[in-house]
């Protein structure tokens, strides 16, 4: 089980920013591999939306409010941006490990912890790395409606301020998932200036799920 939250803004200097906070559950299961995740988006606005989550053989459904469900692959990004899955990273966390930086933690050295930072930079070049992927396809829908209200910054344009993962093991627990979290910025320009778009998600183990993952009747 994982507790989750996360957030995301968008600010023009001496203007309130844009944001939105997520909050949710995430149960996992290995045998076999499923995923369910309850949630609810509140805007900066005070609008609250419920999202709920499934992934089941390798399908991912999505169902933000009263909205139908939506289905697809976890290749579409449309799927793939609703879904966190902190065990799935880690397995993909493989393809970038050698960039990663590696320490012990905690008192007596019982945990281990993989950092793997970037800063500056264009988005452009960020798109080619992999440790940044999924952080840049994230942040996609963001800069997708900051284009349709006139932001014309091309990603040869947009800077990437700074990116940070790390995951937390522990060891003396077969080095087990304990904490999964990440931020990133960019700097996107507009009218002489920047507008700054900054997201985080992290999401803490809160033990064992011993229950099993069943796909709702209306989602199939």
């Amino acid at each position: 089980m994982f507790d989750l939250r996360g957030s995301e803004s968008a600010a023009v200097q001496g203007q309130a920013p844009s944001s939105a906070t997520y909050a949710a559950t995430v149960h996992r299961t290995t045998a076999p591999e499923a995923l369910q995740q309850t949630g609810t988006i509140t805007t900066s606005k005070g609008e609250r939306k419920s999202e709920v989550v499934y992934v089941v053989d390798g399908t991912g459904y999505v169902k933000k409010g009263a909205e139908a469900w939506i289905k697809g692959p976890l290749a579409d990004p449309g799927v793939a941006n609703s879904v966190e899955d902190p065990v799935s990273e880690l397995d993909a966390f493989v393809a970038y490990a050698k960039s990663a930086i590696v320490r012990r933690t905690g008192a007596t050295g019982e945990g281990v912890r993989l950092q793997v930072t970037h800063d500056g930079g264009r988005l452009s070049a960020a798109r080619e790395r992999p440790a940044l992927k999924r952080a840049v396809r994230e942040v996609e829908p963001t800069l997708t409606q900051l284009r349709e209200v006139g932001v014309t910054a091309t990603d040869g344009q947009i800077t990437l301020k700074s990116f940070t993962e790390t995951w937390d093991l522990d060891a003396a627990q077969g080095y087990r998932l304990t904490s999964h979290r990440y931020t990133l910025t960019l700097l996107v320009p507009f009218q002489g200036g920047d507008i700054t778009v900054s997201q985080e998600v992290r999401a803490d183990n809160r033990g064992v799920f011993s229950g099993s993952v069943t796909l709702p009747s209306d989602a199939k």
